[in-house]
């Protein structure tokens, strides 16, 4: 272990358990501009003082010795509903996404994952210029070779092209999804306490900011910015030939719940489509619309017996953990966090309980190996 005391490490310590300079000053008995000075470099603690730190707010104490990372600059971070978003629920997010980075670091030394394959628009077009959102989903999706057909998994989809996926299920359950590049590497978290249809709709919105609002092309967090990932998220999960296709004739109540399972999105989500394609009239979507809120689709997916896609690379890392007797917790021991902070992690993405015979539910697709 270093010697070094790293200030970064106790303000983003903080940030994690959302506790307040002030809290943890009254906590290990020093006063709270004691404790600002000290993350900004303008004190240092004695070991025992760094100590009280670890205890009040839950860390080994190595993890306060431990170099950061280096972390995106702030506007690589692609936050929804962002004019709702608490500071300290941001500043909470930044700073998962260290131990996030950290754990991809980790898993890249120790396996081999596939390697990152996300471009941004200004690849896809190889030229700096932009695309309306439904063109630059149906590019993505030539890129990939997908074609038009329905995306049965989106989750190892992303997987395999590189991307990180993390739950903000644990202490960040007020985000509803966000995303970053750390250098080549995107990564991507998700509020998993949702319907699996709204789940796969949030990953392919964090795929449209990852694509189009990144590089050279950054826009301004706004309105206008999440219209147009939720634009790329619907085209790209409904390819608006699919949908041609599929839809014939007037939509009805009876079609829409139907059709939702070949796409795998909300019903509410699909009428969208459906009305902004043209494929039904202003009558026809406002007549959906109040049907399906009068159902409950607009707070959830009543019926739907879609299961929420999970994360195979997570998964088979923790499955090869387990073939050699090892846990979460020789993960933490690795990160110099808690076994809790990695379980956080990969709540809702990993398929198998913590304790127990493994319960895989999926076969395993992202080409993960052990170096």
């Amino acid at each position: 272990m270093s010697t070094i005391f790293v200030a970064a490490r106790l303000e983003m310590a903080r940030s994690i358990r959302q506790m307040t300079a002030t809290a943890l000053a009254a906590e290990v008995g020093v006063t709270a501009p004691w404790v600002s000075q000290t993350e900004n470099l303008k004190r240092m603690p004695s070991p025992e003082l760094v100590r009280e730190f670890a205890r009040a707010l839950d860390f080994p104490l190595e993890f306060f010795y431990r170099p950061v990372t280096t972390l995106p600059p702030s506007d690589a971070f692609h936050f929804r509903a962002t004019s709702r978003l608490a500071k300290r629920d941001e500043k909470t997010a930044r700073s998962l996404s260290t131990l996030a980075i950290e754990l991809s670091d980790w898993i890249e030394a120790t396996y081999q994952a596939p390697p990152p394959s996300v471009p941004e628009l200004q690849d896809l077009l190889e030229a700096e210029d932009t695309l309306p959102p439904e063109q630059a989903a149906e590019a993505l999706r030539g890129a990939w070779g997908l074609g038009a057909a329905p995306i049965k998994n989106l989750l190892q989809i992303l997987e395999s092209k590189g991307v990180k996926v993390y739950s903000a299920g644990g202490p960040l359950q007020a985000v509803d999804a966000f995303s970053f590049r750390h250098g080549a590497m995107p990564v991507i978290f998700l509020n998993v306490h949702k319907s699996a249809e709204r789940l796969r709709f949030d990953l392919a919105h964090e795929l449209g900011h990852l694509v189009m609002h990144g590089g050279s092309l950054h826009v301004e967090p706004g309105k206008e910015k999440e219209q147009a990932a939720n634009e790329f998220a619907s085209a790209f999960l409904m390819p608006r030939a699919d949908v041609l296709g599929s839809i014939r004739g007037n939509l009805m109540l009876e079609d829409v719940l139907v059709l939702k399972r070949r796409w795998r999105v909300s019903a509410m989500a699909l009428n969208l489509r459906a009305h902004r394609i043209g494929v039904i009239s202003d009558w026809t979507y406002g007549t959906l619309a109040r049907q399906l809120s009068s159902a409950g689709f607009r707070r959830g997916e009543p019926g739907s017996d879609l299961i929420a896609e999970s994360s195979s690379l997570l998964t088979q890392v923790m499955a090869d953990l387990r073939s050699q007797g090892k846990s979460f917790i020789d993960i933490a021991r690795a990160l110099d966090v808690r076994a809790q902070d990695v379980r956080d992690l990969m709540l809702g993405l990993v398929t198998f309980a913590v304790e127990g015979e493994a319960r895989i539910r999926t076969p395993s697709r992202g080409n993960l190996r052990a170096v």
